[in-house]
């Protein structure tokens, strides 16, 4: 109970202050324990930064496969769109979301590699939810017959540079923002005969 205890409050603390302003003594005073209890679950603090960094990393992907069953009989655009609205949810508003962004853009140099891994983790498999809707969009003649490599990258692209502005403006211009860049990235996917539909 302790371990996953110190798990869950390193990973808000982290997601809060960032690696190197989260302190063993902060971790303690937040589980609610004495600082030298802490070893006997994890050896220092790159080993409970790991610890969260590779549970969320985990946790994302569980929650990408979760959303496949729930993309069932829309359409190609709606499954696209729902996969990029419960993304861009989860980066906003939740504790791991915060913490995956932090990490990412600001990635603690020592844990350079371990991110990446984690990042590049997660991605797979998210394509692995899109790629196969993209396909679909491709069979159908909804989307345009690109490689499904060029499609999802500009998909990443898209929500990538979301996380950032994120960070900047207050929610009704984000939402706006992120209804318009949709919007754009739609046009841009979809076969030519759709236009102005």
């Amino acid at each position: 109970m302790t371990k996953e205890t110190i798990r869950q409050e390193s990973l808000r603390l982290f997601a809060r202050h960032g690696y190197e302003n989260t302190s063993l003594t902060m971790i303690a005073d937040a589980v609610g324990i004495k600082k030298p209890s802490l070893y006997n679950h994890f050896d220092n603090k790159d080993a409970i930064f790991l610890d969260v960094l590779y549970h969320v990393g985990d946790l994302e992907k569980e929650r990408i496969m979760q959303q496949a069953p729930q993309l069932k009989g829309m359409t190609v655009k709606e499954q696209l769109h729902q996969f990029y609205r419960f993304y861009l949810e989860r980066m906003a508003h939740s504790t791991e979301g915060l913490f995956f962004k932090r990490v990412t853009f600001f990635p603690p140099e020592k844990f350079t590699a371990e991110i990446k891994e984690v990042f590049l983790m997660v991605e797979d498999q998210m394509t692995a939810v899109i790629q196969p809707i993209m396909e679909k969009g491709i069979a159908e003649k909804k989307i345009r017959p690109l490689s499904t490599d060029t499609l999802t990258s500009a998909f990443y692209t898209l929500i990538d540079g979301l996380f950032l502005e994120e960070n900047y403006y207050d929610q009704d211009v984000f939402e706006q923002r992120q209804l318009s860049s949709w919007e754009i990235f739609w046009l841009g996917i979809q076969t030519q005969h759709q236009e102005g539909s």
